[in-house]
């Protein structure tokens, strides 16, 4: 779910800077460390290092409702009393989990290291997470048993480097005509575009897309969406968790006719709760080499479709040719990066806290209350300033995920994709 940037979208500046302060209600004057290289010896200096780095770099803070001082005072003696009459593993998680209980940002993870003798261990402790993982195995098995489709390739990653991926073409609204479906579990595609990357991982995206004219993945060339029988595609983005935000602009300016501005993005610019940048605009630059003419676009979510793919799903599901079915998608859609060094350095919001114990599942320093905490980095918003963040994406036409449907067979999202490409409705 790692959002790193949005350094390929084209950013234009906004006119007007906003800079409101914040003065904590807990403290006149705030002692400012960078949580990145606090070292804590005890629960009640790792609750502190954790409670003033959200205080300093949660982007959310403008629209989030939990009264994060309250936490404070309630939190911080119930730490302070772990110190003095110790505590077991589970009340210890279960009393962070209340901590962060109601906070907005859906990508968040804490990662949690306790040295106390018997309670060595690591934690990651993600509030909002999935509530079910999506059947990719039983759905691709039904997709490739429909009738009359053709061209069928897929590439199952087992490696965890590279994307698992889908394509093939299936029978259009009229005779002869085709609908070019795509499916993949990440936006990791720049990891394909490698020397070491397994030249089979590129078969399915070529077929989509095409060669592509000095990389395999630039735009719509030779790819099966240029031919002529090929009316209209389905985009499935169902459990796909999202990856390198950069792809976006990669997946989805090939499929564009026009430029197309999809939304805003800030981030912060002191430690200040409210020390946030001004709007800038995400607009599209589209490429040379896109799809001439549109086509009707289909994609499909569910609640397990995160970041990336949420974004995505929102963007089609925004341009005139485009539909979205499925479920409302989960609602963790703030820009992050896991790299301290570029977080709160940079940008005052972020990932924070002990790099290694996020990268090796070790602290820096063994004896240490170590601690990282895994958070959006810029807040994305839509064109109408709303934020999909807690909330997901409604669908155009809702779609429920069904267990029973598909062990008998029955692929209901992808069935009603078919009858909109088909009849229209």
């Amino acid at each position: 779910m790692i959002h790193k940037n949005f350094s390929s979208v084209r950013l234009i500046a906004c006119s007007l800077l906003l800079v409101l302060f914040f003065v904590s209600c807990r403290k006149e004057a705030i002692d400012i460390q960078s949580p990145n290289n606090r070292r804590c010896t005890s629960y009640v200096e790792q609750f502190e290092a954790i409670w003033e780095g959200l205080d300093h770099t949660y982007v959310m803070w403008d629209q989030d409702t939990v009264d994060w001082d309250a936490r404070y005072e309630k939190y911080r003696p119930i730490f302070a009393s772990f110190d003095a009459n110790g505590v077991d593993s589970a009340t210890y998680v279960n009393t962070w989990k209340e901590v962060l209980s109601g906070l907005l940002d859906h990508h968040m993870a804490l990662f949690l290291w306790n040295p106390t003798p018997g309670h060595k261990y690591c934690v990651l402790l993600s509030p909002n997470k999935l509530i079910r993982s999506t059947d990719y195995a039983t759905q691709v098995q039904i997709l490739r048993n429909q009738p009359g489709v053709t061209e069928f390739v897929e590439y199952n990653d087992t490696t965890g480097r590279y994307v698992s991926s889908v394509f093939c073409l299936l029978p259009g609204k009229s005779a002869g005509k085709k609908i070019a479906y795509l499916r993949f579990s990440e936006f990791n595609m720049g990891s394909l575009d490698t020397v070491t990357a397994p030249a089979a991982a590129r078969v399915p995206f070529n077929a989509f897309y095409g060669e592509g004219d000095s990389s395999w993945f630039s735009g719509v060339t030779n790819g099966a969406v240029t031919r002529d029988n090929v009316e209209s595609i389905i985009i499935d983005l169902r459990g796909n968790t999202g990856g390198n935000a950069n792809d976006i602009n990669t997946f989805i300016t090939a499929l564009l006719q026009k430029d197309f501005h999809w939304g805003y993005t800030r981030y912060k610019q002191g430690p200040g709760r409210y020390d946030y940048t001004g709007w800038e605009p995400l607009v599209f630059t589209c490429p040379k080499n896109h799809l001439a003419t549109a086509k009707p676009i289909v994609v499909l979510s569910d609640v397990s479709s995160v970041s990336c793919s949420e974004l995505s799903t929102y963007i089609l599901k925004s341009i005139p040719n485009g539909y979205f079915i499925g479920e409302k998608t989960f609602g963790g859609t703030c820009a992050l990066s896991p790299n301290t060094d570029i977080t709160f350095n940079i940008y005052y919001s972020g990932c924070f806290g002990d790099q290694k114990l996020y990268e090796k599942r070790v602290p820096t320093y063994a004896e240490d209350f170590a601690y990282f905490m895994y958070s959006g980095t810029y807040k994305v918003v839509t064109t109408k300033y709303e934020s999909l963040e807690g909330v997901g994406g409604q669908p155009d036409k809702e779609v429920p995920y069904s267990k029973s449907e598909l062990e008998a067979g029955i692929d209901s999202q992808l069935n009603s994709a078919l009858q909109y490409l088909r009849s229209g409705r």
